[in-house]
């Protein structure tokens, strides 16, 4: 019984890391020197250099998702976050190996899921202890899509 408790404790675990680059140094140079492009504003939509970034930190749980052109939504932890956060978290950790890093979680929408989200084509979620399910996730950017619209008036 033991075993099989360890066993599951231990996929548990390594569950989040398939699919994601851990290593930055299996980036090519050439995205990773671009720290200048990439969260130079918190519009929702990507420019070339974040999407260039992110399809290569999530290459390999992407199947037919590309980030180019895409609406993302950025969610630290249980609350909001803005992608120049995200990325300046990336730009510090490039700059400074010790300083921590979370690539974040990548949820991908279909269509139904990306108009409950208030227009959202994709959610990284980082720093956060716990898998958010998809449909507290999906009132969480509508809630965030609504204060931007508000705001932007």
């Amino acid at each position: 019984m033991r075993k099989y408790f360890a066993i599951t404790l231990m996929l548990f675990f390594c569950m989040n890391i398939f699919g994601q680059v851990r290593e930055f140094h299996s980036i090519p140079t050439e995205r990773s020197n671009q720290l200048d492009k990439r969260g130079i504003d918190d519009s929702t939509m990507l420019n070339s250099y974040e999407s260039d970034f992110l399809n290569e930190v999530f290459k390999d749980s992407l199947k037919v998702f590309d980030f180019i052109g895409k609406r993302i939504g950025f969610l630290k932890g249980g609350s909001g976050s803005c992608k120049s956060d995200y990325f300046k978290m990336h730009k510090t950790h490039i700059s400074d190996k010790n300083s921590l890093c979370d690539n974040g979680h990548l949820y991908i929408f279909n269509k139904a899921e990306k108009e409950a989200s208030g227009g959202y084509d994709a959610a990284i979620v980082y720093w956060s202890k716990f898998a958010i399910p998809k449909d507290k996730l999906l009132k969480r950017l509508k809630s965030i899509s609504s204060r931007l619209m508000i705001n932007s008036k």
